[in-house]
């Protein structure tokens, strides 16, 4: 087990891991957030990458339709999320998050994305993560992620 972590903590700390990753926000519930830079030019809006290191295990649904239980909760300890911003509307919206089981990202387990049916026919508080939304200055983050796609 020590070697692992060893070798785990050996490749998350290599520059060609890390490299185009700035540093955005430790203030996502206690994670460390990054943003990849060059931010992506899509006209008038601006796609953002940002991946997020929990200090702890959190959990992602997982919909699978033909079983008994439609939805299962699993572990994840990293995760990257894709967004779209408008720099003129002020708004927001998350297009695709990566949920990976090692602080690297480097095993990645599920991705959901806005137009997956799961996403799109449900009203849960993690589907409506997913939905187009203004702006909030007051949230660090938010203004963090508008200041580096909209400079």
């Amino acid at each position: 087990m020590r070697k692992y972590l060893l070798l785990l903590l050996t490749m998350a700390l290599q520059p060609s891991a890390w490299a185009g990753w700035v540093f955005l926000t430790n203030n996502n519930h206690g994670a460390n957030d990054y943003y990849f830079s060059p931010v992506e030019n899509k006209g008038k809006l601006k796609g953002l990458r940002t991946f997020s290191q929990l200090p702890l295990d959190a959990k992602v649904p997982f919909h699978t339709p033909k079983a008994v239980v439609k939805v299962t909760l699993y572990n994840y300890t990293s995760e990257q999320s894709t967004y779209e911003i408008n720099c003129q509307e002020q708004t927001i919206q998350l297009m695709e998050r990566i949920f990976y089981r090692d602080m690297a990202g480097k095993v990645p387990f599920i991705t959901h994305k806005v137009k997956d049916t799961f996403i799109q026919e449900s009203n849960s508080e993690f589907a409506r993560q997913f939905i187009k939304t203004p702006l909030h200055f007051d949230d660090i983050r938010h203004s963090r992620m508008y200041e580096a796609a909209c400079q």
